[in-house]
């Protein structure tokens, strides 16, 4: 049977107007309240992430934008989950424009990554002139097979959809301030910036705890219940499902992040790691950790000694949102997030929106064991959640998060962490691909 075949091509859903809103995708965005839609971008994009952050939805929606003013048979989406190799890939393009579409439109081709050699592909049809005049979006839930030279020369803007950051998770479900985005390394100017949102700190700690039992997924923010009962399934097994789809053992898979969720906002090492669980072999444990941060599950932080990454120091490990945290725990431990918890999650997010919005997002410690939890170049930052001391920050220059306490001395500010991850945080959903 042909790809063409398969497709269904007399009567796909896409070619039917009417059709495109029967689709699951694009009724939950419609139907979503507040609604949330990301805008279409006009240029060729491959959009990575994580499993379920609305990459599909995205491309659909997409979809039904471009289908108020051009002909369907100039729209193909193809969900590639039935393709093989770059073989088949080509076949389906060659299909395409020999039978339906010969040239210009849009393609949307989701979760092609775990095709075979599908970046080979991609190229091929490239340079065959497959794309020319042609927008294309492509998606994946794994950089496995990604470098930055990847697809050298072409028209292809390389981006993450990432889970929302804290600003569009409140402006979406919470109110949306007038207050603008912030460079962290004049910590005077942040502080005066938080002293203006200090009026909204009650709305902003309250939102901080409902982003850290629903993380910045929309499909678990739109659940009116905890969304732990009715998705931890859905999220869980789009995980294993990728895991299978790579040939990766599943035991030392779940070994691992349990190991991590343990020592959660722990220093560790993959020697540790190893010893402490019954892999052995810390050359395994690294392969698993780099593995989990290419299929969007986690983050990894070194420590920066002057401007230096040392690669071969203790590393902090963190989950990239913390629904994804809440799930993990639940499938290696049984349990769900402790309040003696919630500090070390929350100094997650705070790693984790730094590092999308700078380069070189570090730790570091001292001889004395002294220890500053992130480092962006000269400035420190201490989360300690509840009070804090201008002393706790081992650094001469930058920012303790705590609750609720405010106050600067020196080039060092006391910020509420809701009111520094507002502040620092674009209104970005999709980042460049670093």
């Amino acid at each position: 049977m042909s790809l063409i075949s398969q497709m269904n091509f007399q009567n796909p859903w896409w070619i039917d107007r009417n059709k495109i809103y029967d689709d699951e995708h694009v009724k939950r965005a419609l139907s979503s309240n507040p609604r949330f839609i990301v805008q279409p971008l006009d240029e060729n994009l491959l959009i990575m992430g994580p499993r379920q952050v609305g990459k599909t939805t995205y491309m659909k929606t997409t979809i039904m934008s471009l289908l108020e003013r051009e002909e369907p048979t100039k729209i193909l989406f193809f969900s590639c989950d039935s393709l093989k190799d770059k073989e088949d890939l080509i076949s389906l393009m060659s299909q395409y424009r020999s039978f339906i579409n010969p040239e210009g439109g849009f393609i949307f081709l989701d979760e092609i990554t775990y095709v075979k050699d599908w970046n080979v592909g991609l190229l091929h049809l490239f340079n065959a002139g497959y794309f020319k005049n042609t927008r294309i979006y492509v998606s994946g839930s794994s950089s496995v097979s990604l470098l930055k030279e990847t697809l050298p020369g072409r028209p292809l803007n390389k981006i993450i959809y990432y889970p929302l950051n804290f600003r569009v998770f409140f402006n979406t479900f919470f109110t949306k301030l007038k207050a603008t985005t912030v460079q962290i390394y004049d910590v005077k100017s942040v502080y005066n910036y938080a002293i203006k949102l200090l009026p909204y700190i009650s709305e902003l700690n309250r939102a901080l705890l409902v982003y850290v039992r629903k993380g910045g997924f929309l499909a678990t923010n739109y659940v009116s219940d905890d969304p732990i009962n009715s998705l931890y399934e859905v999220y869980k097994d789009a995980v294993l499902s990728d895991l299978a789809k790579l040939g990766r053992d599943e035991r030392i898979f779940k070994e691992i992040l349990g190991k991590i969720v343990e020592s959660y906002g722990s220093r560790i090492s993959e020697n540790t790691i190893a010893k402490e669980t019954s892999i052995g072999s810390h050359n395994t444990v690294a392969s698993y950790l780099d593995l989990s941060e290419k299929l969007f599950i986690l983050r990894v932080f070194r420590k920066i000694e002057g401007n230096k990454v040392n690669i071969k120091s203790l590393k902090k490990v963190y989950f990239i949102d913390p629904f994804i945290f809440r799930v993990i725990k639940r499938y290696t431990k049984g349990g769900d997030i402790q309040e003696s918890e919630i500090p070390h999650v929350i100094e997650g997010m705070v790693g984790e929106h730094l590092a999308r919005e700078y380069e070189g997002v570090g730790y570091t410690f001292f001889k004395n064991g002294k220890e500053v939890d992130f480092v962006v170049n000269d400035i420190g930052i201490e989360v300690k959640w509840g009070g804090g001391n201008f002393r706790d920050l081992k650094m001469q220059k930058g920012y303790i998060l705590t609750l609720d306490d405010i106050g600067i001395e020196g080039s060092k500010a006391k910020i509420p962490v809701s009111i520094f991850l507002y502040l620092i945080s674009s209104e970005k959903v999709f980042y460049p691909f670093k």
